[in-house]
């Protein structure tokens, strides 16, 4: 890995455009979030512990803002023998509603698997008309993927609703005031620290771009399908991974590389590479993770500016949120900042 004395840092933003549907732009921004607005809730894979008592807490934690949480009581009813959260049917229900209601934003509730077994189904419905975000992380980037790449919509990489360092504190320290933040235009740009792994990182002077990704097993899954497919031609590829050792991380990445995935996209931003969920890598184990990524930016992408957010997004102790689809502006500025701006009004 590059161990250049360079810092570099990633900032990202959403503008408000009140009113904005698809129809009329396709690289538009949510509206941020107002006094009084809902958020409405969804279950896309698997259920979450005691999902009644966890739904209290939520909704508590949502009297104490200025918005709304709205959570259907039949949310999850965990299906035998996959225990998914609910019937493929009733999920994509759910989902269909949530995206077609008034509310101004769709967060899930966890993760955990079965999301792409949704994919099909959804693709079968019309495009929503009003551009809200969808929320979460993990098996969560099945839909992410979907937003982004089928309906053309924006996205945020963050902490799901029900389990988060406020509503079910344990390994993700992370609460939700900083994905409300950015929903609610609090924060209209974050910055967070990046490094660069291989020369071209390094050298980056400006580039306007889109970030799309998320979990590498869902990336990696749907990779070559026909519809669902990440087009990364001028956009920075987004890579996250849980319950892979480094042999596993490493075959993934390896069919990425090897395919217009990686072949195509602007450049690889790596977040954290756990192991196992909830437990710190071993020495040995990040040292294999280290060498790999190190090894991905110099011998198997080596023309592809690829930098590692170390600590930030994905299945560590930290997972911030992070826009995806929407349009970013990366600049090399004086002291080895890279600052990436989205505006809604800017066209890579």
């Amino acid at each position: 890995m590059l161990h250049s004395r360079r810092q570099f840092t990633l900032g990202l933003g959403a503008l408000a455009l009140p009113g904005v549907t698809l129809a009329s732009t396709q690289q538009a921004a949510w509206p941020f979030l107002k006094p009084g607005d809902t958020i409405d809730v969804i279950a896309p894979s698997s259920p979450v512990d005691l999902p009644h008592e966890r739904y209290e807490i939520i909704r508590a934690y949502f009297k104490n803002t200025p918005y709304n949480v709205n959570i259907p009581e039949d949310l999850i009813e965990p299906t035998s023998p996959l225990d998914e959260a609910n019937t493929i049917e009733k999920r994509v229900a759910f989902i269909h509603a949530a995206f077609n209601s008034s509310s101004k934003a769709v967060w899930a509730i966890g993760g955990g698997g079965w999301g792409t077994r949704l994919l099909g189904e959804l693709a079968k419905l019309p495009r929503p008309q009003i551009v809200k975000p969808l929320l979460g992380y993990s098996d969560v980037t099945a839909l992410h993927v979907f937003c982004n790449q089928h309906w053309g919509m924006p996205s945020i990489q963050s902490v799901v609703l029900g389990i988060n360092g406020d509503i079910s504190p344990g390994w993700n320290k992370t609460g939700l005031s900083e994905a409300m933040d950015v929903l609610t235009g609090k924060t209209p740009t974050v910055t967070y620290p990046l490094t660069a792994v291989n020369p071209p990182a390094a050298e980056l002077t400006h580039t306007v771009s889109r970030i799309v990704g998320g979990n590498s097993l869902l990336v990696s899954a749907l990779n070559g399908t026909s519809q669902f497919t990440l087009d990364t031609r001028g956009k920075f590829l987004f890579l996250e991974s849980v319950a892979d050792n480094p042999g596993q991380f490493s075959r993934k990445l390896m069919g990425m590389a090897l395919s217009p995935l990686v072949q195509q996209c602007a450049g690889v931003i790596f977040g954290d590479v756990i192991q196992t969920g909830g437990r710190p890598n071993s020495p040995e184990t990040q040292a294999q993770i280290d060498a790999i990524i190190g090894q991905f930016g110099s011998r198997f992408a080596p023309t592809k500016p690829v930098m590692l957010a170390k600590n930030l997004f994905g299945h560590g102790e930290v997972n911030l949120p992070l826009p995806l689809n929407t349009v970013a502006t990366f600049t090399n500025l004086s002291g080895g900042r890279l600052t990436v701006a989205v505006s809604a009004n800017m066209v890579p």
